[in-house]
């Protein structure tokens, strides 16, 4: 018999005195802080859209590390979080894959927190800025059916609300984790790490303020694999044992011969947020956050000679052929990144029912630096040559001005200004020791800035019994100025732009019978390029190519048909939707010139349509028991490529034909509870003519994931926790494998 895991056996230890009082002991439930909800929040639940409320109760049943957690059981979502503290933790909705990070919004109290000024595996939003000890609850808005959102909101729309207390609150927490992975190729083994939060605020007369501390220290799985080419000398090759003979996605043969990317990553962020009533009827919101992080990304090679020590590089043979190792493929890399969030919100209401809400950001790349090793080991993890990369001095600035009200006894009008800018600052120099200061010529560099100013307005007017008409527009204008790319001794600029866009919406809805409502949503939206899909590229004969500054933004046009069926207990939903997305931007291969050029372009149709199924039940069968479950099926397609028409009519990338969720949580005994869930992801693809075909490293795969939690509340104030994520180790990958079983315990304390 095979053994079973030791982690599993702990589970049901814990959990055999609560099965012995389950039957005869009544179900202890948690008492949660006062939560302290703005008047910008309330704009939530007013927008014409399927939405998705993830509480704090909620979240405290989940195996919650980091912000992203939040959002692992949503409908017809999945965010890219590859290890615990991965900063690339993009989000996948309807219409978005794991690399259209821009079709993504995520505010923290109406701050914006999503990177917008990138569009790829480097654009997630930054979650570091938001620990889980503030988080009162999450909102998740599907489709850009709002006028109160910008174009961005294509895909998915996150609304973080953090809570400011209205008593003396503090709490505390820590979380051990440590990972078993495995792969074939020879790096599998334990990773651990360990979290510690804590939280401290107070509301005093007219004052309230929350302050809370988080540290991540973690050790994550490898991240890439080091392949080696066919080829080289025969009479100079080394004869090697440990490497793997394997296949890409697409079916060619390669040599695997070592683990990169093995980070180490520290993550610490301070948030202060102080509130204050100015008056009876204006209350103000000033938030500073601070978050700064190091990582290590050491390396590893499974080559060993004849007399047993490592081989990094040069040419070796091995299975019967000789191969060539790439002198910077096994070279480490490291990151520091200081990040700081200043955000001022003032809110209030006029005697007539009007509300009135003002918003000001401030995101700051303080310190953003990227170090590159050129020597593999055993020099490169020591110093020597490399290059430094710092994008010191980018972020955005927002700013957005509401009013809300009602217009006589039948109208609720919505209006609003907002204004955004981008900078993005990035340059890249030699280094004569890549973990020290730049000290060598500037190697290449570009820079940008995209600006966008809006007005929208929105009308939900109640003609009828049970009928609301719901019509809202939003005008954009949009410029992008101050491109700039270096290379060398040279440097060029590219020509301003600007454009102007106007995006209306509609919305019915008929609530037919009691607890029933149908609603048919439509809207327009439109993406405009970030800073990097218009000017990063490359100088060659002091032209710039690989990109282009001429891009056209992406156009959707959205419409979502919903039933709802609210329930004593719960709800249900089902909703058909589809978007058609003219001009998407994509990184994809010119076949149509010679030579082929590989760059972000406009794609000039896709088509994603859809159904989605939610379910969620209270008190199931026995009190104590609850349940949420969610199905999509979706069918996501390339209509038109006139680029690359080897794409046409094929699945677009990185949408799975099948998301599925179930989410159990049952408390019981006295203090207990435990929670299970499963995620389903199903067949996807991670080119644009489906010709990657192999479950392998550097693939997108199909996983069937599942996750448990077991809670004990074994004193007043005290908890005591043991999560499995992963349960099952199963393999599986987004280019990158994801992690296998990992166990998080923690112990936590609340006043």
């Amino acid at each position: 018999m095979k053994p079973r895991s030791p982690g599993i056996c702990v589970l049901a230890i814990l959990a055999a005195p609560a099965l012995l009082h389950a039957a005869d002991t009544p179900p202890q439930t948690t008492t949660l802080a006062p939560v302290m909800v703005h008047a910008s929040d309330t704009h939530v639940t007013e927008t014409p859209a399927v939405s998705v409320r993830i509480d704090r109760a909620q979240l405290a049943r989940q195996n919650v590390t980091t912000s992203a957690d939040a959002l692992r059981f949503a409908p017809n979502l999945q965010v890219r979080s590859r290890y615990i503290g991965d900063p690339n933790a993009i989000i996948s909705g309807r219409n978005a894959g794991t690399l259209q990070s821009a079709r993504s919004l995520v505010y923290s109290n109406g701050l914006l927190l999503s990177n917008l000024m990138t569009n790829g595996w480097d654009g997630a939003p930054r979650w570091g800025m938001v620990a889980p000890e503030e988080i009162g609850a999450v909102d998740v808005l599907y489709g850009p059916y709002s006028a109160l959102y910008p174009g961005n909101s294509i895909g998915t729309t996150v609304l973080i609300h953090t809570r400011l207390p209205e008593r003396l609150t503090a709490s505390a927490s820590v979380q051990l984790m440590s990972q078993d992975f495995r792969d074939a190729y020879g790096a599998g083994g334990h990773y651990s790490g360990r979290h510690a939060a804590a939280s401290l605020g107070n509301r005093q007369g007219r004052w309230s303020w929350l302050l809370t501390v988080d540290r991540l220290d973690n050790h994550g799985q490898p991240m890439q694999y080091a392949t080696a080419r066919a080829g080289g000398a025969p009479s100079t090759a080394v004869a090697v044992d440990g490497a793997t003979l394997d296949r890409n996605p697409n079916g060619s043969p390669r040599l695997v011969y070592g683990a990169n990317s093995i980070e180490h990553t520290v993550q610490t962020q301070a948030k202060l947020k102080l509130g204050v009533d100015l008056t009876d009827r204006v209350a103000a919101l000033f938030t500073l956050g601070w978050w700064h992080n190091r990582a290590e990304d050491r390396t590893r090679s499974f080559l060993r000679d004849a007399g047993g020590q490592p081989v990094s590089a040069g040419t070796v043979s091995a299975y019967g052929g000789t191969w060539t190792l790439p002198p910077s493929g096994l070279a480490p890399t490291g990151s520091e990144d200081t990040h700081l969030l200043y955000g001022a919100e003032l809110n209030g209401h006029w005697s007539n029912d009007w509300r009135w809400t003002a918003i000001a950001s401030h995101y700051d790349f303080a310190r953003a630096l990227a170090r590159s090793a050129s020597l593999p080991p055993p020099v490169g993890p020591l110093g020597g040559p490399g290059t430094v990369a710092d994008n010191a001095g980018s972020g955005w600035d927002t700013l957005d001005l509401r009013s809300s009200g009602p217009l006589g006894d039948t109208h609720m009008l919505y209006a609003g200004l907002h204004g955004d800018r981008y900078v993005l600052d990035s340059r890249v120099s030699a280094a004569s020791d890549w973990r020290g200061p730049a000290d060598g010529p500037l190697t290449s560099a570009f820079a940008g800035r995209t600006q966008t100013r809006a007005a929208y307005l929105q009308d939900v007017w109640s003609f009828a019994d049970a009928w609301a008409l719901t019509l809202g527009a939003r005008w954009e204008q949009w410029r992008a100025y101050g491109g700039r790319r270096a290379g060398g001794a040279a440097s060029v600029r590219y020509a301003d732009r600007q454009r102007s866009d106007l995006s209306p919406k509609a919305a019915l809805e008929w609530d037919f019978a009691p607890d029933w409502q149908l609603r048919l949503a439509w809207g327009k939206a439109v993406r405009y390029p970030t800073v990097a899909e218009l000017f990063q590229g490359a100088i060659s004969a002091n032209a710039i190519v690989g990109n282009d500054p001429n891009l056209k933004p992406e156009r959707d046009n959205s419409i979502d048909l919903t039933l709802k069926r609210q329930l004593t207990d719960g709800h249900w939903r089902v909703s058909l939707f589809q978007d058609r997305i003219a001009d998407a931007l994509y990184t994809q291969t010119d076949i149509t010139v010679s030579p082929t050029v590989t760059s972000v372009q406009n794609i000039d149709l896709t088509r994603i349509r859809g159904i989605e199924g939610e379910l969620a039940l209270t008190d199931l069968w026995t009190p104590g028991l609850d349940l949420t479950a969610s199905v999509a099926v979706n069918d996501a397609r390339t209509l038109r490529d006139r680029r690359y028409p080897l794409a046409e009519g094929k699945w677009f990338p990185r949408i799975p034909r099948l998301r599925a969720s179930l989410f159990a949580d049952y408390r019981f005994g006295d203090g207990w509870e435990a929670s299970f869930g499963i995620r389903r992801s199903g067949r996807q693809y991670g080119s644009l003519d489906n010709s990657d075909f192999l479950d392998t490293y550097g693939a997108v795969s199909a996983f069937t994931v599942a996750d448990a939690k077991l809670r004990w509340h074994f004193a007043p104030r005290w908890t005591a926790s043991l999560g499995v994520d992963n349960l099952t180790n199963a393999r599986y990958w987004v280019y990158h494998p994801y992690a296998g079983r990992t166990w998080v315990g923690g112990v936590r304390w609340d006043l």
